[in-house]
């Protein structure tokens, strides 16, 4: 489902916001795909995601794309999948956000996209970066209905590509997303995952 908080110019309210977070909540969403953010903590904001997460969904969001390591929210809580964006050579994007507080990264330029006036063209952000790490938690879910969201979030980590530095860094966090190795590779007997 799509919601809507923000206008077309890409701005919005934080009580809109919210509430567009705790609508999808209560309609069912398991896994919220987040392309928006501001470098300014909210209170509301983040009781909307404290929501969505004690309801077991999934919070992902984009980390921005000034090239900073200021933390953008929601991204940047704790309770979130933070994402920055990879190039097509699998380097960071020159503009993405980067720092220790985010968590993967995604194909983030020149996407093929959707726009307002039913066309299409190719865009480059963690906006786009965003629903890739959506799509594959998507995709791991449907293969292990009965998992919970903490060990979804934690498989999109230990099924990620380590790129960078070795283990985690601030550019790809735990690593590129891997939609293939996410799906076909069978959990740990023992939860190493913890």
């Amino acid at each position: 489902m799509a919601e809507k908080g923000l206008d077309w110019g890409g701005w919005g309210y934080e009580d809109d916001l919210a509430n567009a977070i705790i609508h999808a909540v209560d309609a069912g969403a398991d896994i919220l795909s987040n392309s928006w953010g501001g470098y300014g903590e909210s209170v509301l904001i983040h009781e909307a995601v404290e929501y969505a997460c004690t309801h077991g969904v999934l919070v992902i969001a984009a980390a921005g794309n000034d090239a900073t390591s200021m933390k953008l929210y929601p991204a940047a809580y704790d309770e979130v999948v933070a994402v920055t964006a990879t190039d097509e050579s699998d380097y960071p994007a020159w503009w993405t956000n980067f720092g220790d507080w985010v968590e993967l990264a995604a194909p983030g330029v020149n996407i093929y996209s959707t726009v307002w006036n039913n066309n299409y063209t190719y865009m480059s952000g963690t906006s786009m970066a965003t629903p890739h790490v959506a799509g594959v938690a998507a995709l791991i879910w449907s293969r292990f209905p009965n998992a919970t969201g903490d060990w979804l979030r934690l498989w999109l980590r230990y099924t990620a590509d380590d790129l960078g530095d070795p283990g985690f860094d601030v550019y790809y966090g735990y690593g590129r997303i891997n939609a293939r190795r996410a799906i076909e590779e069978a959990p740990p007997e023992h939860d190493l995952l913890i």
